[in-house]
């Protein structure tokens, strides 16, 4: 400020429009002034700054009179306390508050502020802690002028009507504190998108008879704030004075939150008075809702607000947490990310297009690019960056914002190797969830020492886990694993998923590569790897496939995938001594679920290793080598494997595995044309297996059916692939049940038994559906659907079928089986010579492209018989 100049002239501002006073150090704040001073003027309002006015008056003088003749109060604050004059006690700063205690007030502090004189801390925290006034944070000069403009459009529309005179009324400072008053909900800068189902049922919750208290809880960034204010929005017109919200992230302390609410509802709080007296007294029996943002922090105050519930009959409390304040009035909403659900092929762009975190993610993108569309080309990317940030709007919005400089495909690539990838987000964003790695630490800061190395231990884990899994890998025993499980799942760090039969736990990815970090650094990170490991290790090595329930076994697997490639990954690493056992368990789910190319990655790291491994272990390692080889088609390696399996004969010293060696062989021996060693092969194993009652006679079973089949034995094949259908259905495994029946329907339609094929054969394939068959059962279909087709006549339909069995064969990265590839050699050569070159290599590429689920209704849809007649020779 300039030093003082002695004069009596009377001071005036340049209009007498309503007048907005602007308080603030002046070089700190420069820019900031400028913004409010134009934010001012766009409602046709008068901003008064010190620096405007005539200087011949003492700066006290001018600023004094300045005030006298405003309306409204604006107080700046950042980091600077401000000049103390000559016989002031105070600055300038805060004598100008002190002096604006009658009239609305609007206040902003900017952070962050490392620099703050303590003189402007206490300042502040004794606004606070009186509660005679709220304020809002702010970053930017940008985010500070759109703040100004709504409030203050907000404060003229409830505040300021027009009384008798015309001139604008003066509040009383009992009603003006903050300027608070009335319909108090911020504008939304950005449009909610995927959140129209939440907003009918938060609503709705909040509508129904008893219900006064509502927490949405969620992750940080899963849209709690946004989808509260809009609940609020619809709600607001219940209430005399709308809905009241008070922002809390800045508020750490939890008896300064009514002291919040109150100077948000015009409440004075004088003297001695509870701030939850007044608070009550205020609201009384006016109905009133309150949405209180961003409480996890100051969670005790849960009761306290339970208190004002009792004693306000119509009062209610929507909040935002991420923490559940654990009261009985209370009723949670959680508030999910959007769902990415995955789709079965190439989706249409339309598909794409209709999810949420797809919207959203086009929405905020063409924010920083105007002409970005979703594309042919762009769109499995796009699907897949909002899948890897579990449909999470903040880590969605934050990913949208990098197009400005990356196309999707490429930003994609960058996920895949840290989520930092995404960058900060926009700036008036809250400063805690400017990046994902700020979210998560805001969330990490609420928990105590217990919590967090929980929360780091669970972190191992992918794609979720058990409470028994967690109580094994923790080591702390049930009753403490679920005090901590229950904590976590408080602090919406954890969910658990409700459509899973025993209760699972899931972390979200990006919180569970950022705790990751933390459980890296810790002590005792050896031995959680090792019990983990161990866990899931064990889940596989000592229980090996039961006799029944198959298909339930390999679902259990598959919820697991996850985990037991961490798992095999430690065990590669530290001991390899159980993996050939594990493996052997894991190639039936391999073979079910088309994970061949994974498994077979491992054993040949393993194989690396087979050396250290004693015969046992080695025959199963080469026993799992051989079958994977076959189903990949690496002939050499196969036969490489057999040979293994040879040189071990009469070494092994265990039936079941002198058996699947048998099984091995047999399933090898076709690639050089031994079709009867294979059979004499698989007819051993059979008979093994029979006579140690093995579920694996199902597979041996299926095998010599096969190479019956292929050796014309037909009689024979049908009552060996009958064993295997039935033995199927007994163990509850779609996988063999379908493929023998597929043998089946192709074994009646050589018989010309056309009708009872098609009726085996769509049989076949209807658990395909729920995504119980595999690339190789479904090819099998295929293939016998060609040959049903070609004895009908439909030349067409054979070659789509051929094509088709060809392209997922290829995309799945598997081969026929060497007992079956003659045959459909033969098929195809005969399909092919029934239609022009053109014709047939137009129909075999069509059906390539097919992806599962169309390839699958290729087979179940029904045809009209002979149709195909006349594209014979085309």
């Amino acid at each position: 400020m300039s030093e003082e100049h002695e004069s009596n002239s009377a001071i005036r501002t340049p209009d007498q429009r309503l007048r907005v006073f602007v308080s603030s150090t002046l070089t700190e704040l420069a820019e900031e002034r400028i913004a409010v001073g134009r934010a001012i003027s766009a409602l046709r309002l008068t901003p008064v700054l010190f620096e405007i006015g005539a200087r011949p008056h003492p700066p006290r003088e001018v600023y004094r009179a300045y005030l006298a003749h405003s309306h409204i109060f604006i107080g700046l604050y950042w980091q600077r306390y401000g000049w103390i004059g000559p016989g002031m006690d105070v600055s300038g700063l805060e004598d100008e508050f002190r002096l604006s205690v009658k009239m609305p007030r609007l206040l902003y502090v900017k952070a962050p502020a490392p620099d703050r004189e303590a003189r402007l801390t206490a300042m502040i925290q004794q606004l606070e802690s009186d509660g005679v006034v709220s304020y809002r944070s702010f970053g930017t000069s940008r985010e500070l002028g759109r703040l100004v403009r709504n409030d203050l459009a907000v404060l003229l529309s409830e505040r300021f009507a027009a009384g008798d005179s015309g001139a604008p009324r003066r509040a009383s400072s009992a009603s003006s504190v903050g300027g608070r008053v009335g319909r108090s909900l911020p504008v939304a800068s950005t449009s909610l998108i995927g959140r129209e189902h939440d907003l009918v049922e938060a609503s709705k919750l909040l509508d129904t008879p008893g219900v006064r208290l509502v927490t949405l809880t969620g992750p940080g960034g899963v849209g709690k704030t946004r989808l509260a204010i809009a609940a609020g929005g619809q709600l607001e017109k219940r209430y005399p004075h709308g809905a009241v919200f008070i922002p809390l992230a800045s508020v750490t302390q939890p008896e300064l939150v009514l002291p919040r609410v109150a100077a948000a509802l015009g409440a004075s709080i004088e003297g001695e008075r509870a701030p939850i007296d007044v608070v009550a007294e205020h609201v009384a029996e006016t109905p009133t809702l309150l949405v209180l943002d961003n409480l996890e922090q100051v969670i005790a105050v849960g009761a306290e607000l339970d208190q004002l519930l009792a004693r306000c009959p119509r009062l209610q409390i929507l909040t935002t947490s991420r923490t559940v304040l654990r009261l009985r009035a209370e009723r949670e909403y959680p508030v999910r990310p959007l769902a990415v659900l995955p789709f079965a092929g190439r989706p249409a762009i339309a598909e794409v297009a209709s999810l949420p975190a797809v919207q959203l993610f086009v929405d905020r993108a063409r924010a920083v690019r105007y002409d970005f569309a979703l594309t042919e080309d762009n769109a499995l990317a796009v699907v897949e960056i909002c899948r890897r940030l579990d449909g999470l709007p903040l880590a969605i919005e934050l990913a949208a914002a990098r197009i400005r400089l990356l196309k999707p495909e490429a930003l994609l690539a960058r996920l895949g190797s840290s989520l930092d990838a995404l960058g900060a987000g926009p700036a008036d964003l809250p400063e805690r969830q400017r990046t994902l790695r700020a979210t998560v630490d805001w969330s990490i800061g609420l928990l105590d020492d217990a919590e967090r190395q929980m929360l780091a231990t669970l972190s191992l884990f992918v794609e979720g886990w058990t409470i028994d899994a967690a109580v094994h890998v923790s080591g702390l025993g049930e009753d403490r694993t679920l005090d901590l499980l229950d904590a976590l799942t408080g602090h919406s760090l954890v969910s658990v998923d409700p459509t899973s039969v025993e209760p699972r736990f899931r972390m979200l990815t990006s919180i569970r590569e950022l705790v990751r970090e933390r459980l890296a650094a810790t002590a005792n990170l050896a031995d959680i790897e090792r019990r983990h490991a161990k866990y899931f290790g064990g889940l596989v090595e000592n229980a090996d496939w039961p006799s029944e329930r198959h298909g339930e076994w390999a679902g259990r697997l598959r919820t697991e995938e996850g985990n037991l490639g961490v798992a095999i990954r430690w065990f590669l690493d530290h001991e390899i001594a159980p993996l050939p056992h594990i493996f052997r368990i894991l190639w039936l789910f391999w073979q079910m679920r088309d994970r061949m190319p994974e498994g077979r990655a491992w054993i040949q790291e393993l194989r690396l290793r087979a050396d250290e491994l004693d015969n046992g272990a080695r025959a199963e390692l080469s026993f799992i080598w051989a079958v994977t080889t076959v189903e990949v088609g690496d002939d050499e390696g196969a036969l490489a494997a057999a040979e293994e399996l040879k040189r071990l004969e009469g070494r092994i010293g265990d039936p079941y595995l002198e058996a699947a060696a048998q099984l091995a062989m047999s399933w090898v021996r076709p690639i050089v044309d031994d079709f009867d060693g294979a059979l004499r092969a698989a007819s051993t194993a059979l008979d093994s297996f029979r006579q140690q009652n093995e579920p694996f006679r199902a597979w041996a079973a299926l095998t010599a059916g096969l190479l019956e089949k292929t050796l014309g034995r037909n009689d024979a094949a049908h009552a060996h692939l009958s064993e295997a259908a039935e033995l199927g259905g007994h163990f509850g495994n779609h996988w063999l049940e379908s493929a023998a029946r597929t043998q089946l329907a192709s074994l009646l339609t050589t018989d010309g038994h056309l009708d009872e094929a098609r009726a085996l054969l769509v049989k076949s394939v209807h658990a395909s559906e729920d995504a119980e068959l595999s690339t190789q059962t479904v090819t099998f279909a295929l293939v016998a659907d060609a040959e049903l087709a070609l004895a009908e006549g439909d030349i067409r339909h054979a070659t789509l079928a051929l094509g088709a069995a060809e392209g997922l064969r290829q995309r799945a990265g598997l081969k026929a089986w060497p007992s079956t590839r003659r045959g459909e050699a033969e098929l195809v050569a005969g399909v092919a010579s029934m239609l022009n070159p053109k014709a047939f290599k137009e129909a075999f590429e069509t059906g390539s492209q097919l992806n599962r689920r169309d390839a699958v209704a290729l087979v179940s849809t029904p045809r009209e018989g002979d149709c195909g007649t006349r594209q014979r020779r085309e």
